[in-house]
This record gives C-alpha cells, structure tokens and sequence, in this order.
C-alpha cells in the first residue's frame, strides 16, 4: 500500500539519479544558463528530504522544521528561475526575489509558530499556502510570459498547476482538523507520487530544452560555415564557389520562366601596376573599395562574386543584353569617376564583357563574357564589349567605347 513511508525513499532515490547524471552531465558536456540551475534545484531537494529524515529519527526540532520547509521552497522557487532562464521570462530576477521574499516571510511564520505556539496543522497550510503560489507562479506565469518557445514547457507547467491544486487541497483539508499524522495524510501521499512522476518529465524537459538549443547553435554554425565556404574573405562578397550556387540558381529561375539572364565579367585596368609602386595592401584595399562600389549599382536579385584576381562577375536574371549593358556602364562609369583614397590620386579604370542567353547554363555564359571581356582588353581597356549573337547584334547596337 501506499503511503508517506514507501514514497519517500522512492522519490529520494529518483532525486539522487537526477542530482548524479545532471551534474555530471554538466561537467562533460556543453549546457545553456538555466540547466545549473535545475541541479541547484536537485541539491535543494535531496537536503529538503535528507532533513525529513532527520526529523523522522530526532524528532521535531525547530532548525530542522526550518530547513525542511526552505529547502522545498528553495527547490520550487529555483525551478521558476531556471524554467525562466530557458524561456526568457521578462523581469526574472525581480520575480525571482518576490519568491524568495514570500519564502523568507513563510519561514519567519514557521518559526513563530513553533516557538510560540506550536501546531503542525497550522504549519502544513503555511507551507501548502506558499508552494501553492510558487507552483501556481510557474504554471501560469512561464508559457503565458516567456519570450521563447521550449520543448515540453507547456506540458510541465500543466503538471504545476495540477501541484497547486494538490497543495491547496491539503491547505484545506487542515481547516477543522484534530490532530495530524504524515503517514496518515492521503493528499500528502498522493503529492509524493505526483512529485516523482513529475521529476521525471522535469527530467526529460530539461534535457529536451538543453538539446534544443544545442540544435539552434548547431544550425547557426552549419550556416556561418556555408556562407565562409561560398565568400570571399577579402572583399566580403561571393567566391568562385558561392557564384557556382548561387548564381547557377539565378540563372534557372530566369531561364525557367522563358526570359533571359545576362552576365557581365569586370576586370580592373593594370591592377598589377597598383601592386607593384603602392604595394599589396593597397590593391587588397583597392579591391575591396570597388567591390562595395560594384555593389551599390546592382539589384537585390542580381548576384555578384569576385571571380579571382581583379576580375569579378555579376549574374543578371530576368535581363536582357541591353539592360546588362546598360548596367555594365553604370559601373564602368562609376570605378573610372571614384576617388579611391588608396590611390593617392590615380584614377582606376576596369573592362567589361557582357554575355545574354534565353537558354544554356552557368559555365557556357561565363566563357563568352570572358571572351568578351579580354575583347574589351584588347581593344584598349575601360570599355563595354558584348557577346552577342547576329540576331542581337542588330538590336542591341555597337558597343559604346569609354
């Protein structure tokens, strides 16, 4: 059967298996704030429980009344923090302190009783008053408050709730009684049972909100390792490979919709000249200037990578080979007007290769913006030269010379 004396040591060995594999669990393995807090929280309940059994074997004593009672206030009030913690509850450590205020105030009632004027029964509503409002704190107040959402939180809350009733009933059932015996009190029993059934789902909670961000984090560092993979770590934008994803991409969005995407090559103008009389940290930063500057001319779909070098590549969707060369002007025009400081007064100027298809992939328009570009180089540099076919030869016109 049933009662106080069987469920106590069951619910102190749950207690312990909780306090040894958190707490080891903490010092092997990577845990977020509130995860120590619930092993306090452990700490708190194995002293609370360790105390009843003093008391049951010395007899009632006011220090241990005492530390019994705090101790399961403890427990409840660091379990609020750390469900807090996890859920970012607003204002938490004032909350926090509200607790601990109400606690201490309890405590000051317990020992008044006991010394003045003993009565158990009195003591049991003052404890079951207090633990009502704590667990009723943390039922309500964490998945209606909390700013993020965690795994198992609203059902563990729910399991508070149901605690606040089981205080409350037991609150009440004081009221009128003669005499109290712990093993002849049902409601206790039943909060003992509740309590280890409930430790277990904290158990699992705690565990499932700590995997939960470890998951997040691990999203996060999956991402920041992708976007290094594909950037480029000088000038910030796109490398060769981020352009063979992303801008692969562009193109068959455009082409599946039957429009045509462009590609326009650049490659600044004697670059090797800015190395060798201004030195190698002044072309890194010459690259970076006209890379941020390429950058403010285009729109947001466009897709723009440093090729390599000095040479860089832009992937125009849903344009055609007059608006990419219209494009290819602008910029042309804007690296050959700026005053890049870095260039103590030289002026920079950069070629431009323009290729448009209505069909084909990535690899094939990039060979005849290529082809275009050194065309532009060899027709004098700091011009626009176009890839083009007869067809848009007639309609796009002659290049335009700088």
């Amino acid at each position: 059967m049933m009662n106080f004396s069987t469920l106590m040591p069951v619910l102190l060995g749950v207690t312990l298996t909780r306090f040894v594999v958190m707490g080891h669990y903490v010092l092997h393995r990577k845990v977020y704030p509130g995860f120590r807090t619930f092993v306090l929280a452990e700490f708190c309940a194995l002293l609370s429980m360790s105390f009843i059994f003093l008391r049951s074997s010395m007899g009632e004593a006011l220090l241990l009344m005492l530390l019994t009672g705090l101790g399961s206030f403890a427990q409840q009030i660091i379990a609020y923090h750390g469900l807090g913690v996890y859920c970012r509850l607003p204002r938490l450590w004032a909350r926090t302190r509200q607790n601990m205020l109400l606690a201490a105030v309890a405590g000051l009632a317990l020992s008044a009783d006991y010394i003045f004027s003993p009565d158990i029964m009195r003591r049991v509503m003052i404890y079951s008053a207090v633990s009502l409002v704590i667990c009723l704190r943390v039922g309500l107040e964490i998945p209606l408050l909390g700013r993020r959402v965690m795994a198992g939180v609203t059902l563990l809350c729910a399991t508070f709730l149901l605690g606040a009733a089981l205080h409350g009933a037991r609150g009440w059932s004081m009221l009128g009684a003669v005499g109290y015996d712990y093993s002849a009190d049902p409601i206790l029993t039943y909060l003992l049972l509740f309590r280890t059934l409930q430790s277990v789902l904290e158990f699992y909670v705690v565990f499932s909100m700590n995997s939960q961000l470890l998951e997040v984090d691990l999203r996060a560092a999956t991402a920041q390792v992708a976007h290094m993979a594909q950037t480029d770590s000088l000038t910030g934008v796109l490398n060769r490979r981020g352009l063979q994803v992303l801008g692969a991409e562009a193109l068959r969005k455009s082409l599946s919709q039957g429009r045509p995407a462009s590609v326009i090559m650049l490659d600044l103008d004697h670059f090797k000249r800015v190395n060798d009389t201004l030195g190698h940290v002044a072309g890194d930063e010459l690259l970076r200037d006209v890379a941020a500057l390429c950058q403010g001319s285009l729109r947001g779909e466009d897709v723009f990578a440093r090729y390599g070098g000095e040479e860089f590549v832009v992937v125009v969707p849903f344009s055609d080979v007059r608006e990419a060369r219209q494009l290819a002007e602008r910029m042309r025009q804007a690296v050959e007007t700026t005053i890049f400081p870095v260039m103590q007064g030289q002026f920079v100027t950069a070629s431009f290769g323009v290729a448009s298809v209505r069909k084909g992939n990535l690899q094939a328009l990039l060979r005849c913006a290529d082809e275009a570009l050194y065309a532009a180089k060899r027709a004098g540099r700091n011009r626009v030269v176009l890839a083009l076919g007869p067809d848009e030869a007639a309609q796009a016109g002659e290049a335009a010379p700088a």
